[in-house]
């Protein structure tokens, strides 16, 4: 009788893959906190909306009583320039209305031919100047018109046009949100999925289960079934949270530009895994070169500053997109997994950089993971002390 095959490599690395993923998502601290993250998500666009509104909307009703029509319209007309809808409306009391609170405010014309306003509170400061510049215009056109000048010749020789030197891209507010948050989330899934790998990898050295596995899975496999497994679980989990917070976003008409977010999910995505893989590679050989946890995070501590300098970059660099810095950090890995995402929700990045700079990190992370498999493979047995980067890398 013929002894079985073993398996393939891709099989076996699957199978670890698989372990991981079930073993970790049937946690109870992971249920509870992607149900928390989820409900934060959906409760922040709800709330965020109630203070996020369309200004244009806003419509204020102004009683009047003794006012001319040509204020009356000039003071629309300026509501209108200020953003906001002024409702004109004829009143017998006027000033009653505004008392009862019925208006936002009264204007009611004096027997010396002056005018008064008068409201219940403090008078918003937009309908205020919308009033008073009203009036002030249409006092003007009028005694303008009495001297025989045509108003008109004089608007078109005061009016000034203004031109922007560069295109703004439109809806400028929400591509810099979803510039935030993305950032925010890639370095959630960098971060926690770098220290989950590194985690499991001292545990399993610690408790001497590694030394079962390799006597029947090469390293390279171990490795590689555990970064995928944990991989899977923190993307998908990521994933489900972006994709539930854009459905809100957009049902509360927080974002109104679905074009915008469709091309920074899929650009993220390319750097989601790009960067997962490079952080993650070298987070499993630095748990491999420890022997307790209370050792990871001082081993670890210059792949956070490196983790945290690339979310840095993506956040603070939303101020200034297309600056000199953000276009050279663009091309260095891995400061480019946050901002090129950040430089094309800002409308700045082309595709010619994103090909670019994906590639180049590709490249970085293939290398960062050989380096981390040699290191896994000679330091994961080595128990007692840490393990020197001089002999974890065979010198």
């Amino acid at each position: 009788m013929s002894a079985p095959e073993p398996a393939s490599s891709w099989t076996t690395i699957r199978l670890i893959a698989a372990r991981e993923i079930t073993t970790r998502v049937k946690t109870r601290s992971f249920i509870i906190t992607n149900v928390i993250m989820l409900v934060v998500a959906v409760v922040g666009c709800l709330v965020a909306s109630q203070f996020v509104g369309d200004d244009d909307a806003k419509v204020e009703t102004v009683a009047t009583q003794g006012v001319n029509p040509e204020t009356k319209a000039a003071i629309t007309a300026t509501g209108e320039q200020l953003g906001i809808t002024v409702r004109i409306v004829d009143e017998a009391d006027a000033r009653a209305k505004a008392a009862d609170g019925d208006v936002t405010a009264a204007i009611v014309a004096q027997p010396d031919g002056t005018l008064r306003v008068f409201s219940e509170d403090t008078l918003d400061t937009t309908v205020e100047a919308a009033i008073k510049s009203g009036v002030s215009s249409s006092a003007v056109a009028a005694a303008l018109a009495k001297a025989g000048v045509d108003p008109a010749d004089i608007q078109r020789q005061t009016t000034v046009s203004v031109e922007r030197t560069k295109d703004v891209p439109p809806a400028q507010g929400e591509r810099v949100a979803l510039s935030y948050v993305g950032t925010i989330l890639m370095f959630l899934v960098i971060f926690g999925g770098g220290m989950a790998v590194a985690v499991g990898v001292v545990e399993e050295k610690v408790s001497r289960i590694v030394e079962i596995l390799l006597a029947t899975v090469k390293p390279a496999q171990l490795l590689w079934g555990k970064i995928l497994g944990i991989g899977i679980v923190q993307i998908a989990s990521t994933l489900v949270l972006a994709a539930v917070g854009l459905v809100t976003a957009r049902a509360t008409g927080l974002l109104t530009i679905p074009d915008v977010a469709y091309s920074m999910v899929g650009v993220s995505m390319i750097w989601l895994l790009l960067g997962f893989l490079f952080f993650a590679a070298l987070y499993a050989a630095t748990g491999a070169m420890v022997s307790r946890q209370e050792e990871i995070n001082s081993a670890a501590w210059p792949l956070m500053i490196v983790a945290m300098g690339a979310m840095y970059a993506g956040i603070f660099g939303i101020s200034a997109p297309d600056s000199g810095v953000m276009r050279v950090l663009a091309w260095i890995p891995p400061f480019s997994s946050t901002v090129v995402p950040m430089r094309v929700a800002t409308g700045y990045g082309d595709w010619v950089e994103v090909a670019g700079s994906a590639l180049l990190m590709a490249l970085v992370t293939g290398f960062a993971v050989w380096i981390s498999g040699q290191i896994y493979r000679r330091s994961v047995l080595m128990t007692g002390s840490r393990v020197s980067w001089k002999r974890a890398l065979g010198r």
